[in-house]
């Protein structure tokens, strides 16, 4: 999905309290809570904070079936700006003029609000999707909070590699299976004359990307060890997984730092596209831009050597607020939010994957992936962004950003260092909290 917070220093605990105590801003965002309807909607809706005002056919999509099934459906309310909408749901939530169900993050985000007890403990919800096969009950600890569950998968989307079924086709590349042959399809591509992987990020969240990839795909233990501080950044998997990202600059394997996703559906057109890493809510833009299954396919990356198969996961959380008007009611919307009819109203808009995997979208881009996944049941790992406290993320992603602006190998061990040093101060502060 598009990022749901700004790509710059992002909203801390620490600065949410501080903005809570005064300001102009506190006054700003005090004043945009006071002038939306914060009242209860009308009988037989619950109404839901969200920061994408796209999404609004998808949630009406999946409201008429929620309607049918609880006799309730959801007014969704979308706060314009989406850098500040971290901040209102924080001061809302607390009070009441938060609305009965919030869009927000999973993983430590989700921990971040969940500890100061302004969300609702979900778990009977959890007990009851699980029971009914409508999650994986392996999600439930990316929702949760010292054992307890505070929001159900809003939405669940993988991280894989787009590609240019025409540009295999052209230079005879067989959907990769292993690491090795994602590297010779890269190679062939080159010595074509196409750039083998469109990399955008040097700027932005998305150069967090190919370092979470190629960590998963070393050791996807070391992975979840890392991002939980249980392990070093400087250790010996890191610099691996960093000298191979380098060594593939130094190939000339990825595009410019200022080509972006966007150029995407143009490079395609041209054939100068070879391949992607990015997440399945993008597949939908892609057909919106004319791109069809038969121009782009997708694959899971694979584990390199002997590495246990791994794929990255971000989700949303769809969380109930203590104090929401109708609490009840928003219970059992969540409760019913996974069911799988529900779902398959809501794909069908999202055009992307499920938490339930009994709901598929009708694009096959999408569908064979998830069956791919479901096949394979590879380790399922939280994104980057939300796998650990979000000022040790935010300001890893921004010394990320600088190593693909100058992607040496010298430069990628400063980088690990730094972001190690990072990680020791930013625990320290989250775990004193």
């Amino acid at each position: 999905m598009p990022h749901p917070f700004s790509s710059g220093p992002g909203v801390t605990r620490r600065t949410a309290l501080a903005l809570g105590g005064g300001g102009l801003l506190a006054m700003a965002l005090a004043s945009c809570a006071r002038g939306s309807d914060t009242l209860p909607s009308a009988p037989g809706t619950v109404t839901l904070n969200s920061d994408n005002p796209t999404w609004g056919p998808g949630y009406a999509a999946a409201s008429a079936v929620l309607a049918k099934r609880i006799g309730y459906e959801i007014t969704s309310r979308s706060v314009a700006s989406v850098a500040n909408y971290g901040q209102i749901i924080r001061m809302t939530a607390q009070t009441n003029s938060t609305t009965d169900l919030i869009k927000w993050t999973n993983g430590y985000r989700l921990q971040d609000i969940a500890r100061a007890d302004i969300l609702t403990d979900l778990s009977d919800v959890w007990d009851d999707v699980t029971e009914r096969g409508w999650v994986d009950p392996a999600q439930r600890e990316s929702f949760s909070y010292r054992g307890k569950p505070y929001g159900v998968p809003l939405y669940k989307s993988y991280y894989a590699v787009f590609y240019s079924k025409k540009a295999f086709a052209e230079h005879d590349i067989a959907e990769p299976t292993t690491f090795d042959e994602v590297m010779d399809a890269a190679q062939k591509l080159k010595d074509a004359g196409i750039t083998p992987f469109l990399s955008p990020g040097a700027t932005t969240w998305e150069a967090e990307i190919w370092f979470m990839q190629l960590l998963a795909s070393t050791d996807p233990a070391y992975y979840q060890a890392v991002t939980t501080n249980k392990a070093s950044y400087t250790a010996d998997q890191a610099t691996e997984a960093m000298d191979l990202w380098s060594g593939m600059y130094a190939d000339g394997f990825f595009s410019a730092p200022d080509v972006t996703s966007n150029d995407l559906p143009g490079l395609v057109g041209k054939g100068k596209f070879g391949m992607m890493l990015y997440g399945t809510w993008f597949a939908n833009t892609l057909l919106a831009a004319g791109l069809t299954d038969d121009d782009i396919g997708f694959f899971r990356v694979p584990p390199r050597g002997d590495a246990e198969p791994a794929v990255i996961v971000e989700s949303g959380s769809l969380s109930v607020p203590v104090k929401a008007h109708r609490h009840r009611a928003a219970v059992d919307v969540a409760k019913n939010w996974l069911a799988t009819d529900v779902q398959t109203a809501w794909v069908g808009f999202l055009g992307d994957t499920s938490p339930n995997p009994h709901a598929l979208p009708k694009s096959n881009l999408v569908k064979d992936l998830a069956k791919d996944v479901a096949r394979v049941r590879p380790v399922e790992l939280t994104r980057y962004w939300e796998a650990s406290p979000t000022p040790l993320v935010e300001g890893n992603v921004q010394d990320l950003g600088a190593f693909m602006v100058n992607p040496s190998k010298a430069n990628g061990a400063a980088t690990l260092r730094s972001m190690e040093n990072r990680a020791r101060t930013e625990w320290k502060t989250w775990n004193a909290a």
